[in-house]
């Protein structure tokens, strides 16, 4: 996942006040704020304090939380020194690891697939999977900012900061999620974009599957972690409200269109690399 945009990006936890930007002119002082007592009168602000300026816009950076979910021990040193040689190639300086589900030791993966009977009818597989899921719901439930996450065979297209940081200067939507990789269908996974070098163009709408990189808002974290527990399906499927809300999430959206603000950058900024998968240490 990633940080995102101008304004939009919901990373603050309350709004700030004119004061506390800075505004001299203020109504209210700043670590000021009025008791108000039910029913009384407001006071009106005074002339001379009217502020009739907006304040600057709040800019995400796009690279301040980076994520990628790999295996803790060894069996991930492989995909953990691709994905420094990915960042190191890109230009991003600031990221984390953050540790992938082992669905064979898990305890509380292996807990909620026992409460959905007949949900694994190949288990081995499907546990995989839902260990996968598990690990993204896992980056979700971290308090209070918008990630940007990655998976540990995920390839970056050329000047990938450069290019994603401009697109993010120029203002970013509403948005749960944004897409930075998909495949339109399995044999998609490692294709490379054949354009590495304009700015992205932001579009709004759900490409394909997959969910190897992608930026996430609080709020797409909020429903995605929600539509998800307790687990039953693949991180990239959550998006398909339409068929795996089960009333968990969102009961007001309408579940025969899109039920998020799902976007993508086209071209694509990230794809599987097939290399990375030949490491093992899979997530």
């Amino acid at each position: 996942m990633m940080n995102a945009g101008k304004a939009h990006c919901a990373v603050l936890p309350r709004l700030p006040t004119l004061a506390s930007m800075g505004f001299e002119g203020s109504s209210v002082a700043k670590d000021e704020v009025p008791e108000l007592v039910k029913g009384s009168f407001l006071k009106r602000v005074p002339e001379e304090q009217v502020v009739l300026q907006l304040p600057p816009p709040f800019l995400c950076d796009p690279f301040e939380h980076v994520i990628v979910i790999n295996l803790e021990d060894d069996r991930g040193k492989g995909r953990r020194d691709h994905m420094v040689r990915e960042f190191e190639k890109a230009g991003v300086k600031k990221y984390n690891f953050f540790p992938a589900v082992d669905f064979k030791k898990d305890d509380q993966l292996n807990r909620e697939l026992k409460n959905i009977l007949g949900l694994c009818t190949n288990p081995a597989r499907c546990h995989n999977t839902l260990g996968c899921a598990m690990s993204h719901r896992r980056v979700y439930e971290r308090p209070g900012v918008t990630w940007a996450t990655k998976e540990d065979d995920a390839g970056l297209a050329g000047n990938f900061s450069q290019r994603l940081g401009e697109a993010a200067m120029a203002g970013m939507p509403n948005f749960d999620i944004m897409l930075l990789g998909w495949c339109h269908t399995k044999k998609d996974k490692g294709a490379h974009p054949p354009d590495q070098s304009s700015v992205p163009t932001l579009k709004n709408g759900w490409p394909g599957m997959c969910i190897h990189a992608y930026v996430i808002s609080i709020y797409g974290a909020l429903m995605m972690s929600q539509a998800n527990s307790p687990i039953q399906i693949t991180p990239d499927a959550v998006m398909d409200g339409a068929h795996h809300f089960h009333n968990r999430t969102r009961t007001h959206i309408n579940r025969h269109g899109m039920t998020g603000a799902y976007w993508f950058t086209d071209p694509l900024m990230a794809w599987q690399d097939v290399d990375a998968d030949n490491l093992g240490g899979g997530v």
